[in-house]
């Protein structure tokens, strides 16, 4: 028997244009915990979807338990006890949960004629969700799409769990999770680690790697950097520097300015039924404010309805002074505030159109011809999208490329270049740093410190709160849909900010 459950060996993967892969290797032993760090797009994602079967490698070779195998399908992979849990869950929303668990494997009744045993599935399913301490939470028969995301988490878990996956890739499994279920995430792994389970763990939150991993090796431009045992003196500079090659000493930049008196943005007593109630809040010019609360707090809601993306019941809002009587975006962007969404993928860009048509969208009105306004003039069209992919460092510099096929970080950067061409007075970023890497984080945060310096106004909806106090003025506690307290720079600390956005006001007035 080999020492290592998985041997990955110099697996090499080109693209059109890009080499994703360059002579990868990377092992792992059973009952470990093995971390993959790097930014987005060092490869990470490219790696794993060649052990799942997505992508079939262009050199190397993969060994499971010491034999080498051929893994060109995700059927395959499964079938050599591989279990991925992609940030995009694999789910059927209309399924049970069992039906989800027991997908492509259904168990079977009656001699000659077939039929699906959805008692024994239920019966089995119920036994591992109890296995993984949910039998209080989950019941086998309840559909996908009444469950929450943690929870439909669990279900990829159990996923795993029954088709007696040896390894087990955790690709982001904490990025929309709460403190308790990151909690019990990190109790179920240390149980398939006691049982033998081989754990990959990808994340970009280092706090995690120091505390779980037993090796950590790093990937930049497709190269390893390095393999590692973790240990008290391994520290979150010595991992950045294997990510970036170089260690982050502002990664929080000196604020340039400081907020003015003005009121650019303010909303007054908004209110939707059973989301959120009461909401007042007031944005300055040059601001940056930081808005925090626990998941279901309704932080997403409300900045949503503040540009029209969803309804509110009563309540004013106003711009620059100005009360805006019809709130849709639209009307919303002719006043200077624009967007940034958490979900990037779905409501930010359209991922099938290339990256520059992205920046272009929003922005036709300022590419015609002079004296011909409804012709696109080619020529600005490049000269803007050049402009905008040169000024926000977009990379790579492939404005005809799908933007699906860019990092996470760049496709942030995308959006913030599209809505910075409409020079608004404010900017609402929701998550701005989910998912993305430690170096595009830095590179985010510059962007927001410069334009505040330039003028802008922004308001950031963070789950962060190391962000929150490197980068705001100032931060607003939201807790079951109502803004509970509120902090200035010099109060900033993370104990009263937790106790806050769980319900306990610090200060009384």
């Amino acid at each position: 028997m080999s020492e290592y459950v998985l041997e990955m060996k110099g697996i090499g993967k080109d693209f059109p244009g890009v080499r994703a892969l360059d002579d990868v290797s990377f092992n792992l032993k059973a009952g470990e915990i093995h971390c993959l760090i790097g930014e987005n797009g060092a490869g990470k994602s490219t790696l794993i979807k060649c052990l799942g079967g997505i992508h079939m490698p262009d050199q190397g070779e993969i060994l499971i338990d010491g034999e080498p195998v051929t893994i060109d399908t995700a059927r395959v992979s499964k079938d050599h006890g591989i279990g991925i849990i992609y940030q995009e869950f694999n789910l059927v929303p209309g399924f049970t949960i069992a039906e989800n668990i027991y997908l492509g494997r259904e168990y079977t009744k009656g001699k000659r004629f077939k039929r699906i045993d959805r008692e024994s599935m239920f019966r089995d399913a119920d036994e591992i969700l109890k296995s993984l301490g949910q039998e209080d939470h989950l019941n086998s028969k309840v559909r996908v799409y009444q469950l929450t995301i943690s929870q439909q988490q669990m279900v990829e878990i159990s996923k795993a769990v029954s088709n007696k996956s040896k390894i087990i890739v955790f690709d982001e499994p904490t990025a929309v999770l709460t403190q308790k279920e990151t909690d019990l995430l990190f109790e179920i792994i240390a149980k398939l680690k006691k049982e033998g389970t081989g754990i990959i763990y990808i994340t970009h939150r280092l706090d995690e790697v120091l505390m779980l991993a037993d090796r950590i090796t790093g990937l930049r431009d497709g190269k390893v950097t390095g393999t590692i045992d973790n240990g008290p003196e391994v520290t979150k500079d010595d991992l950045v520097a294997m990510m970036v090659g170089r260690k982050l000493d502002a990664y929080y930049p000196e604020r340039k300015t400081t907020p003015t008196d003005e009121v650019v943005f303010e909303a007054k007593n908004f209110n939707l039924a059973g989301v959120f109630e009461n909401v007042n809040l007031k944005l300055h010019k040059r601001e940056i404010l930081g808005i925090c609360g626990l998941v279901g707090a309704g932080r997403t809601e409300t900045m949503k309805s503040f540009i029209g993306a969803m309804p509110h019941d009563t309540g004013e809002l106003y711009v620059d002074g100005e009360q805006i009587h019809n709130i849709t975006p639209y009307e919303l962007i002719k006043h200077g505030t624009v967007l940034l969404p958490e979900d990037r993928k779905n409501e930010g860009l359209s991922l099938a159109q290339k990256a520059g048509t992205n920046l272009c969208i929003p922005n036709y009105d300022q590419l015609t011809r002079e004296k011909a306004k409804w012709i696109l003039d080619h020529k600005k069209e490049k000269e803007f999208i050049d402009k905008y992919f040169n000024l926000l460092m977009v990379k790579p510099a492939l404005p005809d490329r799908l933007a699906m096929h860019f990092s996470g970080g760049n496709q942030q950067k995308l959006i913030i270049a599209k809505w910075m061409a409409r020079n608004p007075h404010v900017l609402i970023m929701d998550e701005p740093t989910r998912g993305i890497d430690v170096n595009a984080k830095a590179e985010i945060y510059n962007i927001m410190n410069d334009l505040s310096a330039d003028g802008m106004s922004i308001i950031m909806v963070s789950s962060e709160m190391p962000e929150l106090m490197g980068v705001c003025d100032r931060i607003m506690v939201m807790y079951e849909g109502r803004f509970i307290d509120e902090f200035t720079r010099d109060e900033f600390n993370e104990t009263d900010l937790g106790r806050a956005q769980s319900g306990i006001r610090v200060h009384t007035n």
